[in-house]
């Protein structure tokens, strides 16, 4: 099978998208064995921040890595001059082996600087994968997206076959989602009109919630078009040590969110394999 790419995003911040984003592919990697690419092209990088820190490898990123762009920035390069031509890089020059099953393609802050050309560079990141044929290389790629409408998004959304939206259950959440829907809508009809919506995941969740928290999950899940939309059985609860915690915020790290990751990591196969079958 060729590996789906699968943006994770929302235009809300704080819904724990990061966290569910290397969760799952760590938890897919290391533990069901799966060949995983993470690609980090939220300018904020907390994705590469959280697998370099649990790897031990920050310091390495800041004095040779980032210097010597063996990140997502180098992917988004244009021409200096009109005498330089354009070329996609190699899987060498950008993409780093963090463990067996492991890799990524690390984050920048720079990027927030290469904003310019953005015609050209919102399909620069698709043009990397297929270029290189990453898609025969791994088993998933998931792309941990900025939670704003920006070339990246853009370049996240064109380069991937599903989207997967991370959502806390209160209102200004599911206005993000809401908000999404109409950039997909809007994205499909420009440049990706195959991109299919995987699901939304639950986070951040008490393990009991109010009769008020359940009225808005009830009214969210029956009203279009989420009501034709798929939501994950399976949640990622609030866990304090995933905020706060010395092992960092990869949920395998802690006994309860590495429970519940797992039940999500195998929900989310089951979701692919069905899609891709439907689609075949």
């Amino acid at each position: 099978m060729s590996a789906p790419v699968i943006s994770l995003i929302n235009m809300k911040g704080g819904v724990g998208k990061t966290t569910l984003c290397v969760g799952i592919a760590e938890y897919l990697a290391n533990t069901m064995g799966k060949k995983v690419l993470v690609v980090d092209i939220d300018p904020q990088f907390n994705a590469t921040q959280s697998i370099l820190n649990k790897y031990g490898r920050v310091e390495e990123y800041l004095s040779s890595l980032q210097t010597e762009k063996k990140t997502i920035r180098k992917i988004f390069e244009t021409p200096s001059s009109l005498v330089d031509h354009a070329k996609t890089p190699s899987f060498d020059d950008v993409v780093t082996i963090i463990d067996e099953n492991l890799h990524m393609i690390l984050g920048d802050i720079n990027i927030i600087f290469d904003t310019t050309q953005e015609g050209i560079r919102i399909f620069k990141l698709n043009r990397f994968i297929n270029d290189n044929k990453l898609k025969d290389k791994y088993d998933f790629i998931f792309i941990d997206s900025p939670p704003t409408i920006s070339l990246f998004t853009d370049a996240a959304l064109i380069a991937s076959n599903y989207y997967l939206v991370p959502v806390k259950i209160d209102h200004y959440s599911i206005l993000g989602a809401t908000s999404l829907i109409s950039v997909i809508s809007n994205l499909k009809h420009n440049h990706n009109p195959d991109i299919e919506n995987l699901g939304f995941i639950y986070t951040n969740t008490d393990s009991e919630i109010t009769d008020k928290t359940a009225e808005i999950k009830n009214k969210f899940e029956s009203t279009e078009p989420f009501s034709d939309l798929y939501f994950f059985e399976n949640k990622l609860s609030f866990v304090r040590d995933l905020m706060v915690g010395k092992k960092g915020n990869i949920p395998s790290n802690y006994r309860k969110s590495r429970k519940e990751i797992g039940h999500i990591c195998k929900e989310f196969i089951d979701r692919i394999e069905k899609l891709e079958q439907k689609d075949e």
